[in-house]
């Protein structure tokens, strides 16, 4: 009997009585698990010259953008290997053309929850198990990465572990050890189970993307560049072209990002157009991009600013055309999101507007802050915030983007004076 099939024989049983289990057991099944993977040569040290590394990474765009120069790294660092790259269904057209990578295969995080405290933890187990035996099983990977930074990477660091990779490397559940030294070692000792190589970021490494660089120097291997990347086709250019046509090479395109995966990172669309209607006397043209979510919002501003000032894309490009369409952008003008770090790797200059306080900058930037977790990576910026948080937020405890409400709040108090003032420097950068 093959390796991949003693594991599919064992699996088949312990996912039985698994769930027939109490949850304090859990950590004993993985254990014993484990074992079966060493015994079935999963874990033994890979002949020299044999490279095969799983990457995985399984949540949205924004973040995945901030991955294409981790990958890109991992590249460079391992040139014969054969790198498979796993994402959700959501960032696959953005990294189909990925030449780093020898496959890309997507896992819907959805289907199992990101918490094993939302759905029961024996699930998400047997889904990432049953994908991992249809997918890596005969693969026998030297090393497995999870880059993502943050709390809810659970389903991606079970992925590590379930591939049968012998070295895994990686953020755990809980990477801000050096922030929060209060975390019980039981959660610890479980990061490091899964993980072979379990990376605690220092307070010193802020932004996001230098947390992915972080981690590969962390276990030895070489940073040579740390731009992001954006990768589409021809046919994307193509289209691009024909959809800005009419726009006169003498304006300026300006991109407006009028959504965010948060409700509360959202610019109310009402200040925003306030914002606009001033800006449009200037010599450019707003472009919008998006999908369902900001079509409302789109034909709003595209109704009520003159006629010839708005090009309203919403829900009529793909994810890769959407790219070629923002290469050509001259700014970027709206919210934190994955269309931001989409003109950000373009070197488009930016002005975002922010939900956490100015008066919050000292306070674990690198754990709390969104402006500086994640701001435009390697491109001039201006950075617009509220000044304080809402008093009902600050009544509260801290928070990741210090605001506590479910639809735009703290960001509203920055003006639409601010927005066109901002503007102004940024067209002077």
């Amino acid at each position: 009997m093959q390796p991949h099939e003693q594991l599919d024989k064992f699996f088949g049983e312990f996912f039985r009585l698994i769930k027939q289990t109490e949850p304090s057991m859990y950590y004993a099944f993985l254990q014993r698990a484990e074992v079966e993977f060493e015994r079935t040569g999963y874990r033994e040290e890979i002949p020299i010259g044999v490279e095969n590394i799983l990457i995985v990474r399984l949540d949205v765009i924004g973040d995945m953008i901030l991955t294409t120069g981790f990958i890109r790294e991992v590249r460079a660092n391992f040139p014969n290997a054969r790198i498979t790259l796993v994402v959700s269904p959501l960032v696959y057209p953005i990294v189909e053309l990925c030449p780093y990578v020898n496959e890309v295969l997507i896992f819907d995080k959805k289907t199992v929850g990101a918490n094993p405290s939302k759905r029961n933890f024996s699930i998400m187990l047997d889904h990432i198990a049953v994908f991992c035996r249809e997918k890596f099983w005969q693969k026998h990977f030297s090393i497995a990465f999870s880059p993502q930074w943050g709390s809810y990477n659970l389903p991606g660091l079970l992925m590590c572990w379930l591939s049968g990779a012998r070295e895994r490397v990686g953020f755990g559940t809980h990477p801000h050890l050096s922030w929060d030294p209060n975390i019980s070692a039981e959660k610890a000792t479980y990061d490091n189970f899964l993980l072979t190589r379990n990376i605690i970021t220092p307070r010193s490494v802020v932004a996001e993307i230098e947390k992915h660089f972080y981690l590969l120097e962390a276990v030895g291997l070489k940073v040579n560049q740390t731009h992001t990347e954006l990768w589409f086709g021809a046919a994307d250019v193509f289209q691009a072209c024909v959809l800005l046509k009419d726009i006169p090479s003498t304006c300026k395109k300006v991109l407006l990002g009028i959504g965010a995966g948060i409700t509360s990172r959202k610019y109310p669309v009402e200040k925003f157009f306030v914002a606009l209607k001033e800006l449009a006397k200037k010599n450019l043209v707003f472009v919008i991009v998006g999908g369902q979510s900001e079509i409302e919002d789109a034909n709003f501003i595209e109704k009520n600013l003159p006629h010839g000032k708005v090009l309203n894309l919403v829900g009529k490009t793909t994810l890769r055309e959407t790219e070629a369409i923002i290469s050509q952008m001259d700014f970027y003008l709206g919210n934190d999101s994955g269309v931001m770090h989409m003109a950000a790797s373009n070197k488009i200059p930016c002005l975002v507007l922010y939900r956490d306080a100015q008066d919050k900058q000292d306070y674990l930037p690198g754990l709390a802050s969104e402006s500086q977790r994640f701001p435009p990576w390697q491109t001039k910026s201006v950075i617009l915030r509220p000044d304080h948080q809402f008093e009902e937020c600050a009544k509260k405890p801290p928070i990741y983007g210090w605001c506590h409400a479910d639809e735009p709040h703290c960001i509203t108090q920055i003006t639409p004076q601010e927005i066109i003032a901002g503007f102004e420097v940024l067209e002077e950068l």
